[in-house]
């Protein structure tokens, strides 16, 4: 048996039982279309499959940066795949880091190291990843992202207490007694991660696709400034009246697409490729649709995902960079926004809500953009009223039923009204709470 140092990546699915007993057969689905999604991953940073068993992976990389960059891709692809279902479907991992001597044996790996990273997953929040202190040490100055020290933990089968370190990730509901920034960790660079929300999904560099892929070519289709479904229809796209309901036709009908050129037929469709894993047919779907200068952002926001996890990070900038060139909507302006760091992101943001104050999903993302669960230590008074005008706005739009003028799929509206609603009942429970702390102050 040969002995080496190596970082091992430990993950499983977070309350996986549980989604089997409710819906076996679409949990395995998904859940084999989310490992070929790690092992995409897993690969791209040179990392290695050494064991699975059931929704569980072991995985070895040469360095720990290697296995951390890897594990930050696979969590936000796995929350762009769960925006698309309500969040009691979320299928959601852990994810545990550490590293340390290893020995091989018919090439599997044992060692403390890798029951450590078992370990430190179970530590991990749903969303999140825990690291060891040594693996912190390696990577607290290489990668953007702020980490949280938790302290030292007592894990069963370990001997003594672990130093252990989780990355803040919004949404992971790191306790907050245990939130300590670490040291050097400078606003500027908590914010490029904190991101990782809804919009966060869509980060990017630069890179290469679009008019570059071999795609068939479409044809143009003239577009206006904010076309309503009557005007797409003018513009010679086969959909009906109401293409949101068109496409809920096509859903109910089990796959049965009697256009498959319409929006909704191509968005069906797409959903369909990516079902069956068949990525350049769901690539070609999407694709197509982002052309015809639509509104609908639900589709959008699932290509730039799909291109994000298949292509790399490089890629999704440059896809709505060109889109948005050859195809100007309120929707490509909003999905290229979201392609960039935090404090370009919110620039953006904030500039595409004031040339157009009644596009709803831009409040709604403008709101994610300055949340307390994406900026943490950081969140101040001004951020809190910049989240409660916003989701003010974003629901004012749903009252005035503005707000499914942007979304094929209706089930999304519901589940993003449901967030607004709990999230700003919850900001104004806290407002009232702190004045009457206040008022009882001056008694």
């Amino acid at each position: 048996m040969r002995r080496r140092t190596a970082t091992i990546l430990a993950s499983d699915v977070v309350s996986f039982s549980r989604l089997v007993a409710e819906d076996e057969e679409g949990t395995l689905r998904r859940l084999t279309a989310y490992h070929r999604a790690c092992e995409t991953f897993i690969a791209r940073h040179g990392g290695k499959i050494f064991n699975t068993a059931g929704d569980s992976i072991m995985c070895e990389f040469e360095t720990p940066l290697k296995a951390v960059r890897a594990a930050i891709d696979i969590q936000e692809a796995i929350r762009a795949r769960n925006l698309s279902h309500p969040p009691q479907r979320w299928l959601q991992l852990r994810i545990g880091i550490s590293m340390g001597e290893v020995t091989e044996r018919n090439g599997d790996l044992l060692g403390m190291a890798v029951n450590l990273a078992a370990r430190l997953e179970n530590l991990a929040k749903p969303g999140g990843v825990c690291v060891s202190q040594a693996v912190h040490e390696v990577v607290a100055g290489e990668v953007s992202v702020p980490f949280i020290d938790l302290g030292e933990r007592a894990v069963k089968n370990i001997p003594a207490p672990i130093h252990t370190f989780a990355i803040a990730w919004p949404g992971t509901e790191i306790e907050a007694e245990a939130a300590r920034p670490i040291p050097g960790m400078n606003r500027k660079a908590a914010l490029w991660f904190g991101g990782a929300c809804l919009a966060a999904i869509l980060l990017a560099g630069a890179g290469l696709i679009g008019r570059h892929l071999a795609l068939p070519a479409e044809p143009q289709i003239a577009s206006v400034a904010n076309p309503s479904p009557a005007q797409q229809v003018a513009q010679g796209l086969v959909l009906s009246t109401n293409p949101a309901e068109t496409f809920s036709k096509i859903s109910q009908k089990g796959g049965l697409i009697e256009d498959s050129k319409s929006a909704p037929g191509l968005y069906y469709k797409a959903l369909l490729f990516e079902a069956k894993g068949e990525i350049s047919g769901a690539h070609r779907a999407y694709y197509n649709f982002a052309r015809m200068g639509l509104e609908f952002i639900d589709p959008h926001l699932r290509y730039a995902a799909l291109v994000r996890e298949h292509e790399g990070p490089a890629m999704a900038r440059q896809v709505y960079a060109e889109l948005h060139e050859d195809a100007p909507t309120r929707a490509t302006a909003l999905l290229h926004a979201l392609q960039f760091d935090a404090v370009e992101r919110d620039a953006r943001l904030k500039a595409l809500v004031k040339e157009h104050p009644d596009f709803a999903p831009a409040h709604y993302f403008l709101a994610e953009e300055h949340s307390e669960e994406r900026l943490g230590v950081w969140y101040s008074p001004r951020d809190r009223r910049i989240e409660l005008a916003s989701l003010a706005a974003f629901l004012k739009a749903y009252q005035e039923g503005r707000l499914d003028d942007f979304f094929l799929d209706h089930a999304v509206v519901t589940d993003w009204v449901d967030r607004a609603r709990k999230k700003r009942d919850q900001l104004e429970g806290q407002q009232k709470s702190a004045s009457a702390e206040l008022f009882k102050l001056f008694e």
